[in-house]
């Protein structure tokens, strides 16, 4: 399986037009032969960005869904007009605690981000009340996960929640190799319910850094 990790920041003033694209395409991304999952959430430690979590069966069903004339439109108005700025990571799910149904975790690639601030990421989603959301601050929210800050060969990390069920709560920690991100692992106490996932990152690029993009788009002004 392959995961994709979209975070996006759309401008203030563009939120109903970001959300609406976004509505626009789910059934035409739904449709796509592959397309296991996708789950929308807002960061709980940045204003205004949001997280797409998408699960597919391999990578050529990316290539159908980046081949599609209406997906294309969309990204080409998001770079121009909505978007303030956005993070896209692309990789292999090389381990999953709870796999969906009739999907297994199987090696297709075996090649790494050679850009990317690190070459695994490690997801921790799980289920609380939302209230409490509303009364910790960002280091309580990883620690709710069993995520220390110092922790060796962590790169970065943010909490979301989820935008349609509030209390569906997901940790992406970014780890610079992994064999830092199996660590963590051994030692992380899941909260009850939990589901774990590792990611070999595989393409690693943004906005404005587009070297392992697999399309062009002229440059956008910084």
């Amino acid at each position: 399986m392959f995961s994709v990790l979209f975070e996006v920041n759309p401008k203030p003033d563009r939120w109903d037009e970001y959300l609406a694209s976004a509505k626009m395409l789910r059934p035409e991304l739904e449709a796509v032969d592959g397309f296991i999952d996708n789950v929308r959430y807002k960061s709980l430690t940045r204003d205004g960005w949001i997280l797409s979590l998408s699960t597919w069966r391999d990578e050529k069903a990316l290539v159908r869904w980046r081949t599609r004339a209406r997906h294309h439109v969309v990204q080409i108005k998001g770079r121009t007009e909505i978007l303030l700025d956005y993070h896209l990571r692309v990789g292999q799910i090389t381990h999953d605690s709870h796999p969906p149904t009739e999907h297994g975790v199987k090696e297709q690639r075996l090649d790494e981000t050679e850009v990317g601030e690190g070459t695994a990421i490690v997801l921790i989603s799980a289920s609380r009340d939302p209230d409490s959301l509303n009364s910790v601050g960002s280091d309580a929210s990883a620690a709710w996960f069993g995520l220390k800050a110092n922790t060796a060969g962590l790169a970065s990390w943010d909490t979301y929640d989820a935008v349609l069920t509030p209390g569906d709560v997901v940790l992406l920690s970014v780890w610079k190799n992994e064999e830092a991100a199996r660590a963590f692992e051994r030692n992380v106490q899941l909260p009850r319910g939990g589901r774990l996932r590792r990611v070999r990152v595989i393409r690693d690029y943004g906005m404005f850094d587009r070297r392992e993009a697999p399309q062009y788009y002229p440059n956008v002004p910084e």
